[in-house]
């Protein structure tokens, strides 16, 4: 009796384990086949993130190529006492230019001068070389002489005609003046606005003889020197050439402008 009521309970503990072992086959299917369902998502994504940086390092970088030709204006034109803000122009993101071994180096072409716009050659001198102009835009600051208000032409200037101020001068082609006492007393060859920065070309000097006025005429040759009186026909300023007259002989001359008195005529 005893042995078939142990060999009834046998099949129930045999049973159990069969379900238990049904669980963990089919626990241990869902983990297989949601292991292969993310492998399947990631792996696109990982191979695009894998191609994006081999990209990466199969072409050089543009704002590497942009920053060594702004570093390469301020190198050769950094040291003329202005300001200089030079910026690269637009270049195409989809640049593609071999990735070089090398530090880059800019360049200018044979002739060129500091203006407002430069074409700016960089280069690679590596394994795979290559070469490109970068437009770039120069911005020069600098301290400029400028008119306080508006002057008529012919107008000697004075201190009270004149203030300093920081200009952008990359496009002043005529040149500028950066210090007031540097054209004190010049007058100007034309009218001039108010704020107007005043360039060489609009001033000539202050007239130190005028037309009328009595002058004293010399000539030297060899040791012998000769004076003798005379009238100017026209304004003068230093060192200019001017027409006079020899007050005993009427004769017209031309001579240099010496001092506020005296004129030369030059003998050969």
């Amino acid at each position: 009796m005893a042995r078939i009521a142990h060999s009834q309970q046998d099949p129930a503990p045999r049973g159990g384990f069969r379900e238990k072992s049904k669980r963990l086959n089919f626990v241990s299917f869902l983990a297989f086949f949601g292991i292969l369902t993310i492998a399947s998502l990631v792996g696109p994504t990982a191979n695009k993130l894998l191609m994006a940086t081999e990209l990466d390092a199969t072409w050089h970088a543009i704002d590497d190529i942009a920053e060594t030709a702004e570093r390469f204006v301020l190198d050769q034109f950094g040291t003329t006492g202005a300001n200089m803000k030079p910026e690269a122009g637009y270049l195409d993101a989809r640049l593609q230019l071999a990735n070089c071994s090398e530090d880059l180096e800019g360049f200018l072409q044979n002739g060129s001068t500091l203006n407002s716009r430069l074409a700016v050659g960089v280069q690679c001198t590596g394994e795979k070389p290559w070469k490109i102009y970068v437009p770039v835009r120069v911005i020069v600051t600098d301290t400029v002489v400028a008119t306080r208000r508006a002057l008529p032409s012919g107008h000697s200037l004075t201190m009270d005609d004149m203030v300093v101020a920081e200009r952008d001068v990359s496009r002043q082609t005529g040149g500028y003046v950066a210090r007031p006492d540097e054209i004190l007393g010049k007058r100007l060859k034309q009218r001039l606005p108010a704020g107007r920065v005043i360039t060489p070309a609009m001033l000539r000097d202050e007239i130190v003889i005028k037309r009328g006025q009595s002058v004293t005429i010399t000539a030297q040759n060899g040791g012998l020197s000769i004076a003798t009186a005379g009238t100017a026909l026209m304004d003068g300023t230093l060192n200019e050439r001017i027409r006079v007259e020899n007050s005993d002989s009427g004769r017209v001359l031309e001579a240099i402008v010496r001092s506020p008195e005296r004129v030369e005529v030059l003998v050969y």
